[in-house]
């Protein structure tokens, strides 16, 4: 899934208050990590809170950041994950016909799921065999935290569809054991298979055909429909982000001020800020967005030193540009270079 596309839903704060109680629980402070986000903390006391995917994304940055030295805690966290986290996609999937019914629903509405990973169903002639998962579109430093915290969450995910189902045969992961998650197969009692090409929940034969005990035609409608309109909704909302992202791409040096952008896009800086803010957007966000990800590019891919890159990046001093970095990738860029090479 798109990053911009993601960025513009609309989900509900169940992951935010989930990554809380991991954090809680490690006896780690939360408040000053919501701020690093810059989430409000009101968000977090309200039942029906929501937060925007750039939201969600910022908070698991920090929360990878806050948990890297603790074994096996993504994981942990992603057992927190139930089939009623999700939200209308829950609810949609859980009044489904069928369980393969179920799964073509969570891959039709991926930009529900809390994450950037792309899940597509594998087949064989007549049977879903397979639940593939693609971490592609996912930034590489959250790679590792989402397909560990998937190991928990997308395995509560297909078990909470049909809880006497038991619809999975094994997991096959492109993780490794270690950093604890060795424990993984035991807490889940499933068989797992370390180190494979591509991370897949393998089913059971038959499964797919299963009928769902909660099966409702009408609900299943209503809530696909709620989906739907939540989808559309982020869509819209894209359409003006990712036009806005798109200039700040093709600016060589000095990013553009809100009236050159609201002059370009025909707007006006009310229209522009509101459409930000209801996505948890500040311009000032997206431009650190654009200078990250042309950082680590010419990091990756030129010999540039890193005083060339700061200047290249716009910064004044090659000290600031090492501060920007290290917020954003928890290190130096000298140290990320060095380990990009080996």
């Amino acid at each position: 899934m798109r990053l911009e596309s993601f960025a513009a839903i609309r989900l509900p704060n169940e992951s935010a208050r989930i990554m809380r109680s991991v954090v809680e629980e490690a006896g780690l402070a939360w408040k000053p990590l919501l701020s690093e986000a810059g989430i409000p903390a009101d968000i977090m006391d309200e039942p029906n809170g929501l937060l925007s995917g750039a939201q969600e994304l910022r908070l698991q940055d920090v929360f990878i950041q806050a948990t890297r030295h603790i074994p096996g805690a993504w994981f942990r966290a992603g057992l927190q994950y139930r089939l009623m986290s999700y939200g209308p996609l829950g609810l949609a999937i859980l009044t489904a016909d069928t369980f393969g019914a179920g799964l073509r629903l969570m891959t039709s509405f991926l930009a529900l799921t809390y994450s950037l990973m792309h899940y597509s169903i594998v087949e064989e002639p007549g049977e879903v065999i397979a639940i593939a998962a693609d971490d592609a579109q996912v930034p590489a430093n959250q790679r590792e935290f989402t397909q560990e915290r998937a190991l928990g969450s997308a395995t509560q995910f297909l078990n909470d569809i049909h809880h006497s189902l038991s619809p999975i045969s094994r997991i096959e992961t492109v993780l490794d054991a270690s950093h604890g998650r060795h424990e993984c197969e035991a807490v889940l009692g499933i068989p797992i298979i370390f180190g494979a090409p591509v991370t897949k929940w393998i089913f059971k034969p038959g499964v797919a055909q299963a009928p769902l005990p909660m099966a409702s035609p009408l609900l299943e409608k209503t809530y696909e429909k709620l989906c739907e309109r939540l989808v559309g909704e982020a869509r819209a909302a894209d359409e003006i982000v990712g036009q806005v992202y798109a200039l700040l791409v093709r600016t060589v040096r000095r990013f553009p001020g809100a009236p050159e952008i609201c002059r370009d896009l025909h707007l006006s800086e009310r229209t522009l800020y509101r459409r930000l803010a209801d996505q948890g957007l500040t311009l000032g966000q997206m431009m650190d967005q654009v200078r990250e990800q042309r950082a680590t590019y010419l990091l990756n891919n030129t010999a540039m030193s890193i005083e060339a890159i700061a200047e290249a990046l716009g910064f004044a001093e090659t000290a600031s540009f090492s501060r920007a970095f290290k917020r954003w990738k928890g290190m130096s860029p000298l140290r990320y270079r060095g380990r990009t090479v080996t």
